[in-house]
C-alpha cells in the first residue's frame, strides 16, 4: 500500500521506495563498521540451529580493521593553501566546518560503501560539513559525478514521520512520507538558494557510468564466515570443556552420582570413566585466520595484519604492504584532490550567499596530503638520506620532493622552498657577539731599571 501511494504522487519519490534493497545493504555494512553484528549473526545461526538463542555470540571486527587501515589519505590533515583569500581566513573557515575530521570519516565510508555525497550546509554559527551515505541516499544523475537531483530520506520511528530533502541546482523540497511537498518558513517558492547542489559527490573509484559503484561484497561475507566460525568455536568450547563421565554394568538410563567426595560403587565387571572431548579447536582456528590472511591480501594489506604478534610479519611482508597500500594511496589522491576541489567551490557558494563577499569569487585553494611514511624508523630514514646526499645521488632538492612530492611536485618549487628556508635561517641565526678588548692596567715602572736607562743616556 505504502509503495502505490508514493507511485501515485510522484515518480522522482517512487525511485526512492524501489530503492530499498540497495539501502538496506548499504544500513547492514554500515551496522558492521559500527560493531553492530551481533543480530546478523544470530539469523545465521538460526539458519542452520532451531535454538540459537543458546550459542554465545563474539566478534572480531575485520570490517573496520581493513577499511580504517586502507582509507588512510586523511590519517594526517592536508594542508590547504589559498589564493585570493587570507591564509589564516581559509584554515579557520576549515576548522569551523570541523572539515578534517569530516573528510577523514568520509574516506573511510566511501571506501566501505563506494558511494557518498558530501553536504554543505548553513547554521547559526556558520557552515557546516556532513558526510550523506547510500542507505539515506538516492540520486537521478546522467554524469553520476554531477548528478541533477539528489534526494536525502530522513527516517523517523514511525513510517508516517518519515519526511524527504529533495534537491535540484534551482530548487528545494520538501517532502512527506507520501511524497507530497509540505511548505518550507521563508521559502514559499520552494527556491535553492545556492544556485547550485550543496553536495559533492564522492566514490571510491572513477565512477564511468554508474551512481551507486557496486563491490565489497568480498570483505562482509568474510566477517559473516568469521562471526559463524567463531560462535561455533565457543559452542564447542562450552560443550566439550570437560569429559564426559560413563559407566557400564549398571542398569541402563541410571545416572551416577560423582565427585571427588564420593566412592563410586559397580557390579562385577562394571567399569567408569571420563571420555576426553575432542572438539576440532585446532581446525576451526586454523580455518577462521586462512579466511582472515586470505581477506587482508585482497584489500592489499599484509597477510599478518590481524595478528596479536606482530613480530611474526616479516621484513618483505611489511615492505610488500606498503607497495599496496602507496599505490592504492596514488588512486585515491587523485580521486580526492578533485572532490576537495569541487568542495571549495560549493563552500564559496554557500558562504557567500550567507554572507555575501565573504569568499572572492576568483580565490582557489590547493591540497597537499601528508606522506605515506615508510615502515622505518627515523633515524634510519634520515642516514638514508644523508648517505644518498654524501654520494651525491641526491641534492638537497630530491630530499625535500621525497619527504612531500605532493607539496613539490617540479624540482624548482623544491628548489625555491630551500632558498626561502635558507634565507629564514640566516635570519634567526643569532649575530655572534663581538669580543671586546679588556682594558690594559698601566704597570708602573721599575725604578732600578729607569736610572739605568737615564744613566745611559747620559753617557
Amino acid at each position: 500500500m505504502f509503495g502505490r501511494v508514493f507511485n501515485s504522487v510522484d515518480p522522482v519519490v517512487s525511485l526512492v521506495m524501489a530503492s530499498r534493497a540497495r539501502k538496506q545493504r548499504a544500513e547492514k555494512w554500515l551496522r558492521y563498521y559500527h560493531d553492530q553484528q551481533s543480530d546478523e549473526t544470530l539469523r545465521l545461526i538460526g539458519q542452520k540451529w532451531s535454538k540459537p538463542e543458546a550459542f554465545r555470540l563474539f566478534q572480531v571486527n575485520i570490517v573496520k580493521k581493513t577499511i580504517n587501515k586502507r582509507a588512510n589519505l586523511y590519517r594526517l590533515a592536508p594542508r590547504r593553501i589559498f589564493t585570493g583569500l587570507d591564509q589564516e581566513a581559509g584554515d579557520a573557515l576549515y576548522r569551523a566546518m570541523n572539515a578534517d575530521v569530516v573528510l577523514k570519516r568520509a574516506s573511510r565510508l566511501v571506501k566501505l560503501l563506494k558511494t557518498g555525497a558530501l553536504q554543505v550546509g548553513w547554521s547559526a554559527t556558520g557552515p557546516t560539513l556532513h558526510v550523506v551515505t547510500p542507505n539515506v541516499l538516492d540520486a537521478i544523475a546522467p554524469d553520476p559525478e554531477f548528478p541533477n537531483r539528489l534526494i536525502i530520506t530522513h527516517n523517523a520511528e514511525r513510517e508516517i514521520d518519515r519526511t524527504f530533502s529533495d534537491w535540484t541546482a534551482t530548487t528545494y523540497q520538501r517532502r512527506d512520507y507520501r511524497g507530497a511537498p509540505l511548505a518550507i518558513s521563508g521559502n514559499p517558492g520552494n527556491v535553492n538558494p545556492y544556485g547550485v547542489l550543496p553536495f559533492v559527490a564522492l566514490f571510491d573509484r572513477h565512477p564511468d557510468d554508474c551512481f551507486f559503484l557496486p563491490g565489497g561484497d568480498d570483505l562482509i561475507e568474510a566477517q559473516e564466515a568469521i562471526n559463524v566460525a567463531l560462535t561455533n568455536l565457543w559452542r564447542a568450547v562450552e560443550l566439550q570443556a570437560h569429559g564426559q563421565a560413563w559407566a557400564t554394568g549398571l542398569p541402563a538410563g541410571e545416572a551416577v552420582r560423582i565427585g571427588p567426595e564420593r566412592a563410586i560403587t559397580l557390579p562385577d565387571g562394571g567399569k567408569f570413566g571420563f571420555a576426553a572431548p575432542n572438539a576440532p579447536i585446532s581446525d576451526i582456528l586454523e580455518a577462521i585466520q586462512f579466511v582472515m590472511r586470505q581477506t587482508a591480501a585482497a584489500n592489499d594489506l599484509s597477510a599478518d595484519v590481524f595478528d596479536l604478534d606482530r613480530a611474526s610479519e616479516s621484513g618483505a611482508a611489511k615492505h610488500v604492504e606498503q607497495i599496496d597500500l602507496k599505490e592504492a594511496r596514488l588512486d585515491d589522491i587523485a580521486l580526492w584532490r578533485t572532490f576537495e576541489a569541487r568542495l571549495w567551490n560549493v563552500i564559496k557558494a554557500v558562504v557567500n550567499t550567507h554572507r555575501p563577499g565573504t569568499i572572492p569569487a576568483d580565490a582557489t585553494m590547493t591540497v597537499d596530503f601528508a606522506e605515506l611514511q615508510e615502515n622505518v624508523s627515523e633515524t634510519e630514514r634520515l642516514t638514508n638520506a644523508r648517505t644518498r646526499i654524501e654520494l651525491g645521488a641526491w641534492s638537497p632538492v630530491d630530499l625535500l620532493r621525497a619527504e612531500n612530492p605532493d607539496g613539490f611536485p617540479t624540482r624548482e618549487d623544491a628548489l625555491a622552498e630551500l632558498m626561502k628556508r635558507k634565507a629564514e635561517t640566516e635570519t634567526l641565526r643569532p649575530t655572534p657577539a663581538v669580543a671586546v678588548p679588556a682594558p690594559v692596567e698601566p704597570v708602573a715602572a721599575d725604578t732600578d731599571t729607569q736610572e739605568n736607562d737615564d744613566d745611559h743616556a747620559a753617557e
